[in-house]
């Protein structure tokens, strides 16, 4: 099932498959990214293949700016609906950059299109990034192009919070697949850009058998 009509199937009442809505998860990932950042308030932060994740609201209700990459319309405006008036959107379609939706807080920008391209307007622009599950749906080939992005858009020193699935079985079969600490930091992945700076174990129970959440902090390394 291609990546649209998966969401279009959860947007429709199907499984939720990956999706956690529980607001404490996300009130618990912001804390871990507070705790590791060097900044004492609002923080810039990324949210890549977000989909309709609650952390952006959650995030930006408690000051921060916030900036979601998805390429799925209906998820975009699952998201957008979460900060009440619709009205309170504007969009700008450019031919390069593909749709962009801004808040008219000034704090809240969707991206509607694809997480791999570059975005020069973004180059060193984020103090933290959100990764719920992103990084373990991506199969091996996709996986360097994307950790380059986000290392691209990540400020020097700039925290990275992940998610990723630790399972008993089945552990070569995904999305979503089994990650742990050794896969994040290949060089052909976050590796070569990031430093690890924490191992959170599990982060929240799934209703998943045999399968935990667990999560990881990194830290953007200076650049050279």
């Amino acid at each position: 099932m291609a990546w649209k009509d998966t969401w279009t199937d959860i947007l429709n009442g199907g499984s939720p498959r990956w999706k956690v809505d529980d607001l404490d998860a996300k009130k618990q990932a912001l804390a871990h990214i507070v705790e590791h950042s060097s900044l004492d308030g609002p923080m810039r932060i990324l949210c890549p293949l977000a989909g309709d994740d609650s952390f952006v609201h959650y995030a930006w209700s408690q000051g921060h700016d916030v900036t979601a990459i998805d390429i799925v319309p209906d998820a975009l405006k699952a998201m957008r609906g979460q900060f009440g008036d619709m009205e309170h959107w504007s969009s700008e379609n450019e031919k390069e950059r593909g749709l962009v939706w801004k808040h008219k807080s000034g704090r809240a920008t969707l991206f509607e299109g694809d997480i791999l391209m570059k975005r020069p307007e973004l180059l060193k622009s984020f103090d933290a990034v959100y990764d719920k599950d992103s990084f373990g749906a991506l199969s091996l080939e996709m996986r360097p192009k994307f950790c380059e992005r986000l290392s691209d858009f990540t400020k020097d020193g700039g925290t990275l919070y992940i998610e990723v699935k630790n399972k008993e079985q089945g552990r070569e079969n995904g999305p979503p697949f089994h990650v742990e600490k050794q896969d994040l930091m290949e060089p052909t992945s976050f590796g070569e850009y990031f430093d690890h700076v924490a191992s959170l174990g599990e982060v929240y129970r799934l209703k998943m058998s045999g399968v935990k959440q667990t999560g990881h902090v990194l830290r953007r390394a200076l650049r050279k």
